[in-house]
């Protein structure tokens, strides 16, 4: 196959996945590393993605948020295997905070079996998730219907935080991390709403597949000394790996 013919292909599968993998790039095309590597250089000059660390995302429009039923079937299988991880971290007995990402939807699906766990949530598709698990208690935040991810934001969401929970554990997820700007969201609101939780917890868990890597958002989420665990589905590059380490931020990488 001719590189650009490759590279084409390259640029239907992003468009179609919003994200690859170099090793899984090369695996398909039969080339070395190094040569999927320079096509996502040229493909990055070209303005058709964004290189991250052992990979790339598509360039999309920053304004616009993807719905959440298409974002749940986006790396299903990533998102899968750190949720199973992060269902490892929650105990019989836990009260947790679980935002309205489609990550942590993933790890509802893998806590069904708790007992006496307390989930407090924002997400409709958490609670209904949930809704037929005996052994989990659901207490949903309320506030103004966020009908782009199906979840309650504004002020008496945040207050029904704020005033009345504290929680073992945050599960969280957002639009993207980078090493100069954190972690960053869509959404203001939405962004008050994981803040609250954080604040509200003793442990927060950033719940983070690679497409997030390298992707930047407006509101600042949280910073690395906002987080003590990260749990991701593919290796982190050497930079995020030592500043981690720096904020003393447990690193776990989860297979599918």
């Amino acid at each position: 196959m001719l590189a650009v013919e490759r590279r084409k292909k390259i640029t239907e599968i992003i468009t179609e996945n919003k994200s690859v993998l170099v090793t899984e790039l090369s695996k398909m095309f039969d080339v070395t590393e190094e040569t999927i590597r320079r096509d996502l250089e040229k493909l990055e000059s070209q303005g058709v993605l964004v290189k991250t660390y052992g990979g790339a995302i598509l360039v999309e429009d920053g304004g616009t948020e993807i719905p959440a039923d298409e974002r749940q079937v986006i790396n299903q299988a990533g998102k899968d295997a750190i949720a199973r991880v992060a269902s490892d971290l929650v105990n019989d007995g836990d009260t947790i905070f679980l935002d309205a990402s489609t990550t942590t939807l993933y790890l509802a699906r893998h806590i069904k079996d708790k007992k006496g766990v307390t989930v407090i949530t924002n997400s409709e598709k958490v609670v209904a998730e949930l809704s037929g698990s005996d052994g989990i208690n659901i207490i949903c935040t309320g506030g103004i219907l966020d009908r782009n991810n199906q979840s309650y934001i504004g002020r008496i969401a945040e207050n029904v935080i704020k005033d009345n929970y504290y929680a073992n554990k945050t599960f969280f997820s957002c639009r993207g991390v980078t090493l100069n700007r954190g972690l960053t969201d869509f959404n203001e609101q939405q962004a008050e709403i994981k803040r609250a939780m954080i604040s509200c917890s003793d442990t927060a868990i950033f719940l983070c597949d690679h497409s997030k890597f390298g992707r930047i958002g407006v509101p600042v989420v949280a910073t690395f000394d906002n987080i003590d665990c990260l749990i991701t589905d593919a290796a982190i590059d050497k930079a995020l790996e030592d500043e981690l380490n720096r904020k003393n931020v447990k690193y776990v990488l989860a297979k599918s």
